[in-house]
């Protein structure tokens, strides 16, 4: 049975810094455990041919793009709730 990776991100350290040519740092500090998990997830997943860096900005898109279509899908399922909410206003749902 695959063993089960579970972290708590209440407790993580997230720095971002912005800077020159609009580019942003960002910076996640793991404790031991969570480390120890990351480095195995890597190990099992990340092809040996891609670098670590290109990995992690991979995750990271990946789970922005994941969000992305679930407020999307939100936004769709509010709207057709309330589809009396947007008539009067003149907003046409299109599905």
């Amino acid at each position: 049975m695959p063993e089960t990776v579970k972290l708590n991100i209440d407790g993580w350290k997230i720095r971002f810094d912005e800077r020159s040519r609009g580019r942003m740092k960002f910076q996640i500090k793991l404790n031991k455990e969570e480390t120890e998990a990351f480095k195995a997830f890597t190990d099992t997943v990340k092809p040996e041919e891609v670098p670590l860096d290109d990995f992690v900005k991979s995750i990271f898109l990946t789970g922005i793009e994941s969000m992305n279509k679930k407020l999307v899908e939100m936004v769709q399922q509010y709207a057709e709730e309330h589809k009396d909410e947007f008539d009067p206003s003149g907003i046409e749902i299109v599905e």
